[in-house]
């Protein structure tokens, strides 16, 4: 319910109805609103990954870079930017890759 609150800026009342009301809610300006959040979340993730003084990104393969990225970007779009809870790119990708295998 928190999740669909930040993303999506609308509160759902019942629990058990978080599916069917969210698929008939996010339509339209609210969707649009939530994809130019993504895509200015994804902006400073890619502009963070730049400005790392060790460059390692350039080296690091697709999947690191997609946690440093697009992760960095989902977490962002769903939880919020706080310079007090700083993502960690790196953990996702760990327990990414776990899960994953």
């Amino acid at each position: 319910m928190q999740v669909n609150w930040n993303v999506f800026g609308y509160e759902v009342l019942e629990a058990k109805k978080l599916i069917v009301e969210t698929s008939k809610t996010v339509r339209g300006q609210m969707l649009m609103d939530a994809i130019e959040t993504f895509a200015v979340d994804l902006d400073l993730a890619y502009d963070e990954l730049k400005g790392a003084a060790d460059g390692a990104w350039k080296t690091d393969g697709l999947r690191r870079f997609a946690a440093k990225t697009i992760f960095n970007a989902i977490f962002a779009t769903v939880f919020g930017r706080t310079n007090q809870h700083v993502f960690n790119p790196d953990m996702v990708f760990t327990n990414f890759e776990t899960f994953h295998k």
